[in-house]
């Protein structure tokens, strides 16, 4: 065999190995850091702030050494028919890196940058490079059949690499079963409630599954490259000239139809940056407004709230148990109307405080109430997930003054006779709230003086 046939492909293997390895690590991380975001905010902040980290810096440059390393796999001779499946990979590539152009330029939801990026390429790039792998593999295979099979280490080379096109097909089916999956799942809201209500509406479950998944597709796939760079190295550097089927064999090369697509991909990945630091801020912020006209649910934070001090109008909510609850029901209790959303980091974080308070004053006829826009299903399983026993209700459209919030969490404090003490914009503490809730109870409001409508 030719001392240099295959040998930028081995290096296009190993680094294109280790990139996909690293990029799984870090979305197991994310993933990890996103469930303890509803059982452990405190815990998940700092992962968080990590995560981010990486996704700016470490993932770039995983990123750029794949293309590196696919180019140098699709070096390998044309009749192994490595190249195509390769160009197919850094077209992903492209289209990852375009996507968010896409996003910033047509102004489409926030939700559409990770759909592309964070979200489904990175698996369809480890797939097509099992593909590639898999094609090497069976044109090596055919190429030392082609030997005199009355060697025995020709026999034994030839039952090695069978296993090994074995293993990569076998890889290869479970990748593509949880790539449906995973699709499946982004793109079919009906499929998430399917699962959701199959798990007991559980949100940790599935994401704890979705890690394991992740794990034993990153274990099958180390051992299947592991056993292909061992077959290739052992082949590559134990015979030149006595192994007959490999004396025709072309040395790999650089060709052009491989060196233009990866310099496409490279020139991608730079457009993406600069569009980071051109489109990015202004697109942030034109969403940043839509999601506060999209959240109809109170006011913004200033010093002329005129409605301190007044009445709250009644509101009639729907529980998660389908029954209806009215705050004129409420007349004789303390009322914590909590506006949040399970999407909302700092919302997410305080919930502990509030559930601990729902408990700690229940005897002092305080009420703690969680108003989101968002659907039953998600919240459900939010409540399920987090222990949660005060009231959740989900809806919108109410009246003034709760039809104009645009930041949450917001909070406001109802005193026993129905009169807005205070109102809160952002996280608080256990002990903030507790102090809010203990000035409404020891000043309450003279139910004569300010009649309402509870």
């Amino acid at each position: 065999m030719q001392s240099d046939s295959l040998h930028l492909t081995k290096r296009g293997i190993f680094i294109t190995h280790w990139a996909i390895e690293l990029m799984a690590g870090l979305l197991i991380f994310l993933m990890i850091s996103g469930m303890f975001m509803f059982s452990q905010p405190n815990i998940a902040m700092p992962m968080l702030n990590i995560s981010s980290f990486l996704t700016t810096w470490a993932y770039p440059c995983l990123q750029i050494a794949l293309v590196i390393g696919i180019m140098l796999t699709m070096a390998a001779p044309k009749a192994s028919g490595v190249a195509p499946w390769g160009i197919a990979c850094l077209l992903i590539t492209m289209a990852t890196n375009i996507w968010p152009i896409v996003v910033y330029w047509r102004d489409l939801p926030l939700n559409w940058l990770g759909s592309m990026g964070s979200g489904i390429a990175p698996f369809a790039q480890a797939i097509l490079f099992t593909i590639m792998l898999l094609n090497l593999a069976k044109w090596i295979l055919s190429t030392e059949q082609s030997d005199d099979l009355g060697n025995p280490k020709d026999r034994q080379d030839i039952d090695k690499w069978n296993k090994s096109v074995g293993g990569l097909q076998t890889l290869l089916a479970l990748s593509l079963v949880f790539f449906s999956l995973l699709c499946g799942f982004m793109f079919l809201p009906s499929l998430q409630t399917l699962l959701f209500r199959m798990f007991g509406m559980s949100t940790m479950i599935l994401p704890l599954l979705g890690v394991f998944a992740v794990l034993a597709l990153v274990a099958g796939f180390s051992r299947q490259v592991y056993r292909f760079n061992r077959l290739l190295s052992s082949k590559t550097d134990s015979t030149t000239n006595q192994d007959s089927s490999w004396r025709q064999v072309p040395p790999d090369s650089l060709r052009p139809s491989i060196v233009l697509p990866a310099v496409l991909a490279l020139a991608s990945y730079a457009a993406y940056q600069v569009a980071n630091y051109s489109m990015a801020p202004a697109y942030l912020q034109r969403q940043l407004a839509k999601m506060k006209l999209d959240f109809p649910l109170g006011t913004e934070p200033t010093a002329t709230d005129t409605f301190i001090g007044t009445q709250s109008p009644n509101l009639t909510l729907k529980t998660m148990a389908g029954n209806t609850l009215e705050l004129e029901t409420l007349k004789g209790k303390t009322i914590v109307l909590n506006f949040w959303a399970t999407w909302c980091p700092p919302c997410v974080k305080e919930m502990p405080d509030l559930q601990r308070l729902s408990v700690d004053m229940a005897d002092k006829d305080v009420v703690v109430i969680g108003i989101s826009n968002e659907t039953t299903d998600k919240l459900q399983g939010f409540i399920n997930a987090n222990n949660i026993t005060f009231h959740i209700v989900s809806g919108d459209g109410w009246p003034s003054p709760y039809n104009r919030i645009s930041a949450i969490p917001t909070t406001y404090i109802i005193d026993a006779q129905g009169t807005i003490q205070d109102k809160f914009v952002g996280a608080r503490s256990y002990d903030q709230f507790r102090t809010a809730i203990e000035k409404a109870v020891a000043n309450p409001t003279d139910s004569d003086q300010n009649k309402t409508d509870f």
